[in-house]
């Protein structure tokens, strides 16, 4: 090949060797703005969760950062799954907010309560509707799994539910009596809610010590006892009894 031939050849290759040089460039501007896109895509999603997060549990998204920063330490180790209220109230930083942050769980489990024993109440009222000649072996729970075939009122701790919520009244209900102390018997975990209390602990008290419930329990939260006079529930229907979800 002659001289001659290879200019032409070389002023022919030489621009299709160019072309890539600005063809990177551009395209690299465009993987940038596509990631910054995406970029600000996630951080709006992530955004949004949070506040969504917050919002559920009365908290702003300061408090919501907080609560992940605890739980990605040591307590996450050691209550794996903990709930941002307990979480932040556990790890509180004054005195005020610890008592924020308990009055909330307060609140929050309240409502709970009351929509689980609504429904306990709608799926009671709709198994008497449809199957009014059978007995329901199981009790409704919000638990999925196993817990949701067994019985509330079993043999033993282990083929209960894991924790009741237990509404009573301490006076004019010896069923409400006899239940508790049937609960006790099995070594059942729970929560319970006391209608008539009016605000004063020492009737909570007197009424704990008259069925036996152990105040050990009481100390270690196996079981607590708790005010329940703003849960809307007549007493013809006490004892409730539902599985805490």
């Amino acid at each position: 090949m002659n001289r001659k031939a290879l200019s032409v050849m070389a002023v022919t290759i030489l621009p299709c060797l160019a072309l890539p040089a600005w063809g990177q460039t551009w395209l690299s501007q465009d993987v940038d703005e596509t990631q910054r896109d995406d970029s600000t895509v996630s951080e709006t999603v992530i955004e949004r969760s949070q506040q969504r997060t917050a919002d559920a549990w009365g908290l702003n998204q300061q408090e919501i950062q907080r609560y992940k920063s605890i739980m990605e330490g040591p307590r996450g180790t050691w209550s794996p799954n903990l709930d941002p209220l307990t979480a932040l109230g556990l790890e509180a930083r004054s005195d005020a907010e610890r008592q924020k942050y308990a009055e909330l769980l307060v609140e929050t489990e309240r409502k709970r309560v009351e929509a689980e024993l609504a429904f306990q109440r709608a799926y009671d009222d709709a198994w008497q509707r449809l199957y009014p000649g059978d007995m329901p072996v199981n009790s409704f729970t919000t638990k999925g799994g196993i817990d949701a075939t067994q019985s509330v009122f079993g043999h033993s701790a282990a083929s209960s539910s894991p924790r009741l919520n237990v509404v009573v009244a301490t006076q004019e209900c010896g069923q409400c009596d006899a239940t508790v102390k049937r609960l006790l018997s099995t070594g059942a975990s729970m929560d319970i809610w006391i209608v008539d209390s009016e605000g004063s602990d020492d009737r909570i008290r007197s009424w704990a010590a008259e069925v036996g419930i152990p105040p050990d329990q009481v100390r270690s939260g196996s079981i607590t006892l708790n005010h329940g006079g703003s849960i809307n529930i007549d007493s013809a229907e006490l004892p409730r009894v539902a599985p805490r979800g």
